[in-house]
C-alpha cells in the first residue's frame, strides 16, 4: 500500500479537530509557524520528514500512523533496537563517583577523547559500535577529571568535557536516545562556559539547538542559535578562523530550524551569511563542526526541500561534488536527503541508488536511523517488482517488517 502524502495533511486537520485544537495551538506543539500548519492542512505542503510525522503523532495522542499515513506504521517502529551501549553511557552519565584517588593523566585523556571523534567522523561499518564502546569509559575518566581539577588544569579540563560531551551529544542523536542526547549537550555547554571559551561554548551551543530541533522544539533551538550568534558577532573584529567557522556553522542550523518554521526570507538570509563565511574559511573541522562550502551547499539542498521546492533540491543535489566532504556524516547527511528528495519526486530507482550508497558506507546507519528506515519503508510500499532485487538487501539491512 503506497502512503497518500498529499492525504496526510487533511487527517492531521482531522485529528487535530477531534480533539479540540486550534491550527495555532498543534503548530505551537510540533515547533512549526502557524502559516506553514496551514499549508500542511491545506496540501500546499508535504510533511517531508519522517521525525515530523512522529512529533505530530505525539502532539495528536496517536500510537498508530496509520491513522495519519493510511499504510501499517508504528511510532515505535518493529525492529528497532536500543544500541547495547547505551546502558553503560547512561550509567556514566549519572555516575557521581569514582573509585581511586588518583587523577586521569590529561594528556593522555586528550588522545582518547580525539581518537574517539576520528572514530566517529571517519568511513567505518563499526563506527557506532566503536564509539559507543569507548564513550562510557571516556565519560569516567572526564568526570573523574573535572572533579578533582587543580585551579591550574581547570580551564584545559573543562574544555575535554565539553568537547566529549558533545561527541556524547551526536552519539546519542545518532541511536534515537534523544534524551540523553539533550543531557549531554547542556553538559557540554556548561563545561565551555565554565571554561570562559566563547568559541567552544558557541560549539556547544550549536549541538544543544540541534538535538532541540530534532526534538520538534525548534522555537528553543532557534533562540540558542540567534543567542550564539549575538555573543559571537562582537568578537569577529579579527576573528581565528575557527571563530569564523563555528559563527557560519551557526548560521546553517539557523537556516535549517527557520526552514521548519517555514520563514523563507530568514533562510535566505541565514544561508547567505554562510556562503560568505565558508568563502572565507574553506573546508574546515574546528570543534568537530564540519563547516566550508560543500556544508553549504548541503543545507542549500536539505532547507529546499523542507520548503517544499523539490526540483530546485534535486537541481541542488545533482551538482554537489559530496565526495569533497571531509566527515562521513555529512556525506551520510546527503545521500539520506537525497534519497528522500528523489522520493518526493517518485524517482524510487534514484532514491535507491542513494540508500545504496548510503548503506556501504555505513551499514549502521540503516539499523539505528528512523529517517532511513522510513525512507526505505515509503520506497517499498510501492515499489514496481523490477525494483525488488535492488531492494531485497536494503530491506533486510534495515530489519524491516510488514
Amino acid at each position: 500500500m503506497e502512503i497518500d502524502e498529499w492525504a496526510i495533511g487533511q487527517r492531521i486537520a482531522a485529528h487535530r479537530a477531534r480533539r479540540g485544537l486550534t491550527q495555532a495551538e498543534l503548530a505551537g506543539l510540533v515547533g512549526i509557524s502557524l502559516s506553514m500548519m496551514k499549508k500542511i492542512e491545506s496540501g500546499d505542503r508535504l510533511v517531508t520528514r519522517f521525525s515530523q510525522l512522529i512529533h505530530f503523532a505525539q502532539a495528536l495522542k496517536i500510537r498508530d500512523l496509520r491513522e495519519l499515513t493510511g499504510v501499517p506504521l508504528t511510532v515505535a517502529p518493529p525492529g528497532r533496537h536500543t544500541h547495547p551501549s547505551v546502558d553503560a553511557v547512561h550509567s556514566a552519565l549519572m555516575a557521581r563517583t569514582r573509585s581511586g584517588n588518583q587523577p586521569p593523566h590529561l594528556d593522555a585523556l586528550a588522545q582518547d577523547i580525539e581518537r574517539a571523534w576520528q572514530s566517529w567522523q571517519q568511513p567505518s561499518a563499526f563506527r557506532y559500535n566503536a564509539v559507543g564502546a569507548q564513550l562510557p569509559g571516556l565519560i569516567d575518566r572526564t568526570q573523574a577529571a573535572v572533579r578533582q581539577a587543580t585551579e591550574h588544569d581547570r580551564r584545559r579540563t573543562l574544555r575535554l568535557a565539553s568537547t566529549l560531551y558533545q561527541l556524547t551529544r551526536t552519539w546519542t542523536k545518532r541511536v534515537g536516545e534523544y534524551e540523553l542526547s539533550l543531557l549531554a549537550a547542556d553538559r557540554a555547554v556548561a563545561c565551555a562556559l565554565d571554561a570562559d571559551d566563547p568559541d567552544m561554548a558557541a560549539a556547544a551551543a550549536w549541538n544543544l539547538a540541534m538535538i532541540l530541533s530534532a526534538q520538534g522544539k525548534v522555537g528553543h533551538a532557534r533562540e540558542v542559535i540567534r543567542q550564539a550568534i549575538d555573543d559571537l558577532t562582537p568578537r569577529l573584529a579579527q576573528p581565528s578562523a575557527a571563530r569564523l567557522a563555528v559563527f557560519g556553522g551557526l548560521h546553517l542550523l539557523g537556516a535549517t530550524v527557520a526552514a521548519q518554521q517555514d520563514d523563507r526570507s530568514e533562510v535566505g538570509r541565514l544561508l547567505e551569511v554562510a556562503a560568505r563565511v565558508a568563502a572565507k574559511t574553506g573546508e574546515t573541522n574546528h570543534f568537530r563542526m564540519v563547516f566550508g562550502p560543500t556544508n553549504v551547499a548541503l543545507h542549500r539542498m536539505s532547507t529546499t526541500i523542507d520548503l517544499g521546492r523539490v526540483g530546485e533540491a534535486l537541481a541542488v543535489a545533482e551538482q554537489l561534488p559530496i565526495d569533497r566532504a571531509p566527515a562521513v556524516e555529512r556525506r551520510l547527511t546527503f545521500h539520506l536527503d537525497a534519497a528522500r528528495c528523489y522520493v518526493l519526486a517518485r524517482n524510487d530507482v534514484a532514491a535507491i541508488h542513494m540508500l545504496q550508497r548510503m548503506h556501504r558506507e555505513s551499514p549502521e546507519e540503516f539499523r539505528y536511523s528512523s529517517v532511513a528506515r522510513e525512507t526505505l519503508r515509503h520506497i517499498k510500499a510501492r515499489a514496481k517488482p523490477a525494483l525488488e532485487t535492488d531492494l531485497r538487501p536494503l530491506v533486510a539491512a534495515a530489519n524491516l517488517t510488514d
